[in-house]
């Protein structure tokens, strides 16, 4: 008897599992159902009206040679501007230059303090030894690196303020 209920059950459970749909099958047509009745208006080059100015010589020519003028005058601005623009570029990359170099110096510092300690701390004559020495020149090596860290900062604030004006002057960002 306990044989046949077990039995039961398990294809109770079965013929459950088997018609029961997953709970993705589930979300994807509740989705399906949601988008489908709500219209959604679909913005695209096809869709939106496009305006064209052509020129059909009714313009009066006061309008031409405004045009005219702030042509030129673009023009003007755009060929004053290049020499300025080169002198950002290479300011730009000096600073990256020296900021590379700063951060260079920074890691090699930092490494430098990193062996020094490990060569410290795995001698135990040393350490018994030259505390104070080895305390002092701790104290020098981090001064050191903390004033590598404010020149590299520096230089990159500098650098960062270097490329906010060519951005202003309307130079593509690299």
């Amino acid at each position: 008897m306990k044989k046949l209920f077990l039995m039961f059950s398990l294809c109770l459970f079965g013929a459950a599992a088997y018609a029961q749909e997953s709970l993705g099958d589930v979300a994807r047509a509740n989705r399906a159902k949601k988008h489908s009745s709500t219209s959604a208006v679909k913005l695209d080059d096809d869709s939106m009206p496009h305006n064209s100015v052509t020129s059909t010589g009714s313009e009066p020519e006061s309008a031409k040679k405004a045009d005219d003028k702030t042509a030129d005058a673009k023009k003007d601005t755009a060929d004053a501007a290049k020499p300025k623009n080169e002198d950002l570029k290479k300011q730009i990359e000096s600073e990256k230059k020296e900021l590379a170099t700063l951060q260079r110096e920074l890691d090699i510092a930092q490494r430098e303090a990193r062996l020094r300690a490990a060569a410290y701390y795995g001698d135990a004559g040393t350490m018994l030894r030259d505390q104070g020495k080895f305390a002092e020149d701790s104290r020098k090596e981090q001064e050191e690196i903390n004033g590598k860290k404010q020149a590299v900062d520096a230089a990159q604030q500098k650098l960062d303020g270097l490329q906010e004006q060519a951005r202003k002057a309307g130079m593509p960002s690299e």
